[in-house]
């Protein structure tokens, strides 16, 4: 089987429409029937993504054979946590924590100068401590306005 084929089982498989793939993966539903279709194939992130959420791994998902989803499959998972529910979960849970690691690159930037006069290694590290703080913020506020 191919990759069109072995999302499109999935998907069905787990009761989830285009639309709803679509939302969880962050594109339009259009890019899902694109893929299911054969017309495109999603970017490398993207695989991650739906391997991630589906449990199967890259290569079986772009050149294996994907198990059939059946009732007995669907009743015994029924109580255990679906990957649509954890993606965003996760999401959530990377965001808090890029956020507490910029605080604390902030608080210990201080630390780094040492001894006025001292030479300019603590300050490299100190401004390198600043800058990711920053840069963690920033990613955090750009996949927000992307999810968003």
């Amino acid at each position: 089987m191919n990759f069109s084929e072995n999302l499109q089982i999935l998907r069905k498989g787990r009761n989830i429409s285009q639309e709803k793939l679509a939302e969880e993966l962050n594109v339009s539903r259009q890019t899902v029937g694109k893929w299911e279709n054969g017309v495109s194939c999603p970017e490398a992130e993207c695989l991650v993504e739906i391997s991630d959420f589906f449990g199967v791994s890259i290569d079986t998902l772009l050149k294996g054979t994907v198990p059939e989803y059946n009732e007995t499959e669907q009743e015994s998972s029924a109580h255990t946590e679906s990957p649509l529910e954890d993606l965003p979960a996760k999401r959530q849970r990377s965001r808090k924590i890029r956020f507490v690691a910029a605080i604390v690159l902030f608080i210990i930037s201080p630390f780094f100068p040492g001894e006025p006069g001292a030479n300019s290694v603590g300050v490299f590290f100190m401004v390198l401590c600043v800058a990711m703080g920053i840069g963690l913020l920033l990613y955090n506020r750009l996949t927000k306005d992307q999810a968003g």
